[in-house]
């Protein structure tokens, strides 16, 4: 969490319509000396959990239009909008807000380059994606450990020796061409291959191709595509509606 304060941020609102609380009424009285009944407000030692949904809002990018820029998340505000969604838990919650941000769920293959400290906490979710019937490529240190821990994958070359391995499958090429529908990039700069790191994500983007590059978000959306389920099409009013018959 960045920030989320008393201010006009698109955070503020989003946490007032998911638990149905005017935050902004509340902050309104105390800053007049109005009287507020604050056994009905949440506290850490009494949280306000709605039991029945889960809100999640996700970002939006537009890499799209950024000419050459890297379409990686750092610590500086990137994000042109946000999209806010709801579902029964948090794997339908957070599928509907990817794709509702534009992201393609991948229906052929997908990369992955792992750095080599993320490769232990990204094991298992490797392993699903394969029982899931996703064809795996991999960079060259990542398709070695892929192998090596019983996951078939598929090497690739990176963009900088495409033009000198004949015998590894050209990255960019493959990612133009669909073949690959999702990568997963997860990096940092204690390598040698920064700058064709920076071309996967590039051509990703360029190819309207899907692009992970957080750990977390990637396990998240591992986890997503295996438990989430058929997803539905009901707004909060929906889920509001049933928690209160359900409470009644």
């Amino acid at each position: 969490v960045i920030e989320c304060n008393l201010r006009a941020s698109r955070s503020f609102p989003f946490v007032s319509k998911s638990l149905g609380l005017d935050f902004i009424d509340v902050a309104t009285k105390v800053m007049t000396g109005e009287t507020i009944q604050e056994s009905v407000l949440p506290a850490l030692t009494n949280p306000l959990i709605p039991s029945d949904y889960v809100g999640i809002k996700a970002p939006m990018f537009s890499w799209p239009r950024l000419r050459d820029v890297d379409p990686v998340l750092r610590c500086e505000m990137a994000s042109t909008g946000e999209v806010a969604c709801f579902g029964r838990n948090v794997h339908s919650a957070f599928l509907k807000a990817m794709l509702s941000t534009g992201f393609k769920l991948p229906q052929k293959g997908i990369l992955l380059g792992i750095q080599h400290s993320f490769r232990p906490k990204f094991l298992e979710e490797a392993e699903q994606l394969h029982r899931q019937g996703f064809k795996l490529y991999g960079t060259e240190a990542t398709s070695n450990w892929l192998i090596a821990n019983d996951i078939p994958a598929s090497p690739v070359a990176w963009p900088s020796q495409e033009s000198r391995d004949s015998t590894l499958l050209p990255i960019r090429q493959l990612i133009k061409d669909g073949s690959i529908d999702l990568v997963i990039n997860l990096s940092n700069k204690d390598t040698k291959f920064v700058h064709d790191n920076y071309l996967i994500r590039r051509t990703a983007v360029d190819s309207g191709v899907s692009l992970l590059t957080n750990l977390q978000v990637a396990k998240l959306f591992t986890e997503a595509i295996k438990h989430s389920g058929t997803l539905d099409c009901k707004s909060l009013f929906h889920y509001r509606t049933f928690s209160a018959s359900t409470g009644a």
